[in-house]
């Protein structure tokens, strides 16, 4: 078994790092594009005597010849931006495997990861399949099903799935010559990649469970979840559910109580609390308590 990796996700490190330490890996494919940390992807592939090609996602003949050089017999896909065509994915033997993290057909798209802990699910899923010539379908091969963790955020999530997604890709590379599994038909309405508005908290419907799901899917990949405060736009990072023991007439969004000890508290539609716990503001990271102790006080809203 001899394959090439197609990717620009450090998620994909682990995997690499286990098909190089098993030599069943030869080259890796990265976009041509500059894109985020892809210093630190080079770095591992020479570190590992990989081929590099840097590809545009359009030209088939080159990548096609370079590919033929190296003998190879599988492919992997795995946080790779670019569409492969058909030409390339036939050009192995045993086609191409693409490594998703989340439930197929549901959660199709770009961005699984931040619908499955937005949408509150309970656990998230790695799904590798045999890719065809659409989006997110082809064969499913198999399924590795990962509990998620009360209050847990996108990217220790995504650090804990790559880790188990480099144990179970071998076993999934095995498979490929069957050509067995679930057929998975495209989705038709993808997921796409989250918006602003995606990533905005509305205080006036979401409960306290939704508003932490969101915080949790936007940290640290979308920078967290969006309120608005003193005609400001900030950013949360982190929350906790609270019990809060305190009188009067409070609206969803209002900080209900704040102090240097406790911290920050904010009052959500089904009229259940959340204690802020990590705000970001103009770029400077800070803790609901720094922030009570700079001012902020019980009525001030959020919106």
């Amino acid at each position: 078994m001899r394959i090439v990796i197609f990717t620009q996700s450090i998620w994909s490190i682990p995997s690499i790092q286990q098909l190089a330490l098993n030599k069943q890996i030869s080259g890796i494919v990265l976009p041509q594009k500059d894109f985020q940390n892809q210093e630190m992807l080079m770095e591992v592939a020479i570190n590992f005597g990989l081929e590099i090609f840097r590809w545009d996602g359009q030209d088939q003949v080159e990548i096609g010849a370079w590919i033929a050089t190296l003998n190879v017999d599988r492919g992997v896909s795995f946080g790779f931006s670019y569409k492969i065509p058909k030409a390339i994915f036939e050009s192995f033997e045993w086609g191409v495997l693409n490594v998703h993290y989340g439930k197929l057909p549901k959660y199709a798209g770009a961005a699984p990861l931040f619908w499955t802990l937005k949408n509150g699910e309970k656990s998230a899923v790695i799904s590798f399949h045999k890719i065809d010539e659409n989006w997110d379908a082809g064969i499913l091969v198999s399924e590795s099903i990962v509990p998620i963790f009360p209050g847990e955020p996108y990217g220790f999530l995504a650090s804990r799935l790559s880790v188990l997604a480099g144990k179970e890709l071998l076993k999934a590379l095995d498979k490929l010559p069957l050509s067995e599994g679930e057929l998975l038909t495209p989705n038709e309405y993808p997921f796409p990649r989250p918006k602003e508005e995606d990533l905005t908290i509305d205080w006036k419907t979401q409960s306290a469970d939704e508003v932490e799901f969101l915080v949790n899917a936007a940290n640290p990949n979308y920078g967290g979840a969006i309120t608005t405060f003193r005609g400001s736009q900030i950013r949360i990072l982190e929350v906790s559910p609270a019990e809060v023991n305190i009188e009067g007439v409070f609206s969803a969004g209002t900080i209900v109580y704040a102090d240097a000890t406790y911290g920050v508290f904010v009052l959500c539609a089904d009229y259940k609390y959340l204690r802020i716990n990590i705000f970001q503001m103009d770029g400077t990271i800070i803790t609901g308590p720094k922030l009570a102790a700079l001012g902020v006080r019980s009525y001030e809203q959020m919106i």
